[in-house]
């Protein structure tokens, strides 16, 4: 598929699709507000659409100086704007975040401004809830305050838990919230050292120590709008690398391989200056099976249908996507009609999902249902959808794994909140006529938001293969 027949914005409603809707920004603030301003700039009158925010560019990666504004003030909004209810919701009076240098807590990346590479030494983040007014308090003991987010609470880092003990005592919380979970990975960033260390400070007060586990998950997938905002354009970075890779600038048929595009996207990633979080890849199918691969990957040739599995970080957000791609043999204008039928399929399993994935609803009843109709309509799916957002694999209900498909354990069950970011990532196996009826694996991945009103594609799906000559 071209980009331009990648939708830039499309609006998931009960399986249908149409222009998104505005929605009001409601928790922007002005200094958020006046650094995007900075940064906007103009794209061509076709390509927008009604905006909360002014647009950040459409195609070009911001300098880390462009960066460090949006993400402190995106993380300050986050600090006044949704912990408090979150805390709350989990019924917790104090939630206390310890991180070591270079072996930071999951959570700990999620509040940390871009000049923050890791933890200082040790760093312990307390937050203390003291109502409606005067809210949260955010508290630094040690001697950083992280750009201005934490008041500091100052102590040598050799007595960084005496100033804790000091701080507890004095404010006398009832439940008090760390990092460590059986069975969610980002709420588990506590190491057993610093455990003991705390529950030994703590004395008496260790006895209100609890899992905050459910205030980790909610924290990082609760979403603003201006981090939707800010998403789509993170998206529409990743995905131009992918219309890039898949096109003649790259591959050359009966000369390019497999190896040659993966590491190509993988060196374009460096040299843009983003992130990753896992190695690309690039398959190859084609009429007679899955080929063998050389010593230096599989010959790219025509009549090959192509997926690539490809993510980036930037703007301290992680992306996840699976497209394809189909190289024109001589004559074709297009993708042969049971390999569109394959993608169309796809395309189904992915609405299916979205329509079973409901708030309030589970990952667990989600993924069953979606099975069951799918199955129902004739396909042969599989299901494995996942969170994202401040991780690739986020914080947040899975519908289904790989290797679950009839429901994941304990975390399966957890519901689905608006504002989240999900990837949609699934398959199906679809038989294609031209090629003798053999059986095709059809793979996609492509990260939406499920808000109080449905679903919304952070910037398109693909619908239509990416074409190379």
């Amino acid at each position: 598929m071209h980009q331009s027949t990648l939708p830039r914005r499309s609006h998931h409603r009960n399986g249908h699709e149409g222009p998104r809707r505005s929605r009001p920004a409601g928790f922007a603030r002005a200094s958020l507000a006046a650094a995007l301003l900075l940064l906007a700039v103009a794209v061509p009158a076709a390509a927008q659409l009604p905006r909360s925010e002014p647009t950040l560019p459409t195609n070009r990666v911001l300098t880390h100086r462009e960066q460090a504004p949006l993400v402190r003030a995106r993380i300050e909004q986050r600090f006044d704007e949704l912990l408090p209810d979150l805390m709350r919701r989990a019924g917790l009076d104090m939630w206390i975040i310890i991180s070591r240098e270079y072996n930071d807590d999951p959570v700990f990346r999620s509040m940390a401004p871009l000049t923050t590479y890791s933890s200082r030494r040790r760093t312990i983040l307390v937050f203390h809830d003291q109502g409606e007014s005067p809210g949260v308090d955010r508290i630094s003991v040690g001697r950083f305050d992280y750009d201005g987010l934490f008041e500091v609470h100052r102590t040598h880092n050799d007595s960084q838990f005496v100033g804790l003990r000091e701080l507890v005592e004095a404010r006398d919380p009832e439940r008090i919230g760390v990092n460590v979970s059986t069975s969610w990975n980002h709420a588990d960033g506590l190491t057993h050292q610093q455990y003991e260390h705390l529950m030994e400070a703590l004395g008496p007060y260790g006895e209100r120590v609890e899992s905050a586990e459910m205030l980790a998950v909610g924290w990082l997938e609760a979403k603003l709008p201006i981090e939707t905002e800010q998403y789509r354009h993170v998206m529409r970075i990743a995905h131009q690398v992918i219309a890039e890779a898949f096109s003649n600038k790259v591959i050359v048929p009966g000369v390019t391989t497999n190896e040659d595009v993966r590491w190509y996207m993988r060196q374009r990633v460096v040299e843009m200056g983003l992130g990753k979080w896992f190695h690309p890849s690039v398959n190859v199918q084609r009429h007679g099976g899955t080929p063998e691969a050389g010593p230096h990957g599989t010959v790219i040739l025509p009549g090959d249908m192509l997926h690539t599995d490809f993510g980036i970080v930037y703007l301290g957000l992680s992306t996840d996507t699976q497209h394809n791609a189909y190289v024109l043999r001589p004559g074709e204008t297009d993708a042969p009609e049971g390999l569109k039928a394959g993608l169309a399929a796809a395309n189904r399993l992915q609405d299916l999902t979205m329509e079973h994935a409901r708030i309030g609803g589970t990952g667990n009843e989600a993924l069953a249902a979606a099975l069951a109709q799918a199955r129902a309509e004739g396909m042969n799916p599989s299901i494995y959808c996942h969170a994202i957002g401040y991780h690739g694999h986020a914080a947040g209900p899975p519908i289904g794994m790989t290797d679950y498909q009839t429901g994941v354990p304990v975390r399966g069950d957890y519901v689905f909140h608006p504002d989240t970011w999900h990837s949609i990532e699934l398959n199906v196996r679809h038989p294609v006529p031209e090629w003798g009826g053999q059986e095709v694996r059809f793979a996609l991945e492509e990260d939406a938001a499920i808000l109080e009103d449905g679903w919304d594609w952070i910037d398109g799906r693909q619908t239509e293969f990416y074409l190379i000559r």
